[in-house]
């Protein structure tokens, strides 16, 4: 019989009492803090001991584990628990929330009192600042009037909108493109095509991307290209001399070859045409002598006769 009345005491204390937490902020910061806030219903202090009523407990977590008794908690770096002294409501700080602690059940216990919810937070009320990869600068294009800058960011929600100040002037706006998605966050990559004809070659260059309410600085330097456009003018100036110096050269090295063929051809010729009079001369003397001696012979016959 004692049992009994023991029992329905419990199931009466258990029906009569309440308990439910909540996220106390709706938009969360990947890397922040969060608190869960146990409210804990009016009960009536004669159904339960002192010492019951005032047992509080966190469990909770990826393997759903105790993580805090009476202000005790089992890693203190990650959860703390807060209490009241004059409520019975307590909380549960959660340090450097991460995605793992999300999409997870947790219980608040006071008493015979407990309340369990999953923590579930929708993408769009999370914040994921960027973590920013590397930075690369394409200075292949200043002869063009422009230099590109490729920024990415790693795990960054909501996708940031950004934009470019030069000398605290708003220039214009980039490209975000998104080269990755994942539950709460998505990996993007800013392109900014600088003109440096337009504003400037040397100055401080910032790019600036807003997430909800927060702006973050995610390129801020003083960039000096004035030398670079100088070089990169120099550079073409000396490769037009050049490319000139050699079409020049090769113009008179053409020129040259040309002339020397004329003159090898003229050559040649002069030398066939003095061979032709040589052979011709020495044919008349062929001749000649051949006359003569055919005139010798005459009269020798003619004396010989006589």
């Amino acid at each position: 019989m004692l049992v009994h009345l023991v029992m329905v005491v419990f199931v009466v204390d258990k029906v009569s009492t309440s308990a439910s937490w909540n996220l106390t902020t709706l938009t969360v910061s990947f890397g922040k803090d969060i608190m869960l806030w146990c409210s804990i219903g009016e009960k009536n202090e004669s159904n339960v001991s002192k010492q019951q009523a005032d047992l509080r407990h966190w469990t909770g977590g990826q393997k759903y584990d105790l993580l805090c008794m009476n202000g005790q908690c089992l890693n203190p770096s990650k959860y703390e628990m807060l209490t009241r002294n004059t409520s019975q409501d307590f909380g549960l700080l959660i340090h450097n929330l991460s995605e793992s602690d999300l999409n997870c059940q947790y219980t608040c216990s006071c008493g015979f009192s407990d309340f369990t919810k999953n923590l579930s937070v929708e993408p769009k009320y999370v914040i994921s600042l960027p973590a920013i990869e590397k930075t690369t600068k394409n200075r292949k294009n200043i002869n063009n009037g422009k230099m590109e800058i490729e920024i990415m960011l790693d795990k960054v929600n909501p996708v940031p909108h950004c934009s470019a100040l030069f000398k605290g002037r708003f220039i214009n706006e980039t490209t975000v493109a998104v080269m990755k998605w994942y539950t709460y966050h998505n990996d993007v990559k800013v392109i900014f095509n600088f003109p440096v004809d337009d504003v400037g070659c040397d100055g401080r260059l910032q790019i600036l991307c807003t997430l909800v309410y927060r702006n973050v600085t995610i390129f801020d330097e003083y960039i000096d290209m004035c030398q670079e456009k100088e070089a990169s003018m120099l550079t073409m100036i000396l490769l037009v001399i050049g490319c000139a110096a050699f079409a020049i050269i090769l113009s008179i090295c053409i020129c040259f070859t040309k002339r020397r063929d004329a003159q090898f051809g003229v050559r040649c010729w002069s030398n066939v045409k003095k061979k032709r009079i040589e052979r011709k001369n020495i044919n008349q003397v062929q001749l000649m002598t051949f006359s003569d001696k055919h005139q010798h012979e005459k009269e020798t016959s003619a004396m010989i006769e006589v």
